[in-house]
């Protein structure tokens, strides 16, 4: 049974990898260029079969951003020191759209402390893993990460005062 749990944990952090990296997708193209977020969305999810749990996965970040792209964007470029928002490279614009939408949902959720920052970590590594795979760029890794770390610490201490997009 134990070793039963371990492969549905396994296969569950395997397709949220993979939704993940199809979200960034769909955001960079819907960035770059510069096309309506949901055709691209239905583009995407009609060029290859994906499963339902990925589907599902897509739909709730991208429906969320969308929504909230404007306090999405305003949040990230509040957190840009010496940067305009507009020179951030497409993949770092991508992974922040993606990260920033989901540490919203993350911290919107009524969950304990400890099940918030597991999900926050994982959610870190996948989306670090993609700025490395995407721009092989060590900078990128570390511009990301601390533009994240910043915005999720400022959710943390003001967690009771969120209240953007929570139409989930």
């Amino acid at each position: 049974m134990k070793k039963k749990n371990k492969s549905l944990k396994f296969l569950r952090k395997r397709l949220l990898k993979a939704a993940r990296d199809l979200s960034m997708r769909i955001f960079f193209a819907y960035d770059f260029r510069k096309e309506d977020l949901f055709n691209v969305l239905e583009e995407f999810l009609n060029t290859k079969k994906f499963s339902p749990e990925i589907k599902e996965y897509v739909l709730k970040v991208v429906n969320f951003y969308n929504e909230n792209s404007q306090e999405i964007d305003d949040i990230i470029k509040s957190h840009l020191k010496n940067w305009r928002f507009e020179r951030i490279g497409y993949i770092e614009r991508a992974v922040l759209r993606l990260g920033v939408s989901e540490l919203l949902i993350i911290h919107s959720k009524e969950e304990s402390k400890e099940l918030k920052d597991k999900e926050i970590r994982i959610l870190f590594l996948d989306l670090l893993d993609l700025v490395e795979c995407y721009t092989n760029s060590k900078l990128s890794v570390k511009f990301v990460n601390g533009i994240l770390g910043k915005i999720n610490k400022e959710l943390e201490q003001n967690e009771n005062s969120i209240r953007i997009g929570l139409t989930q």
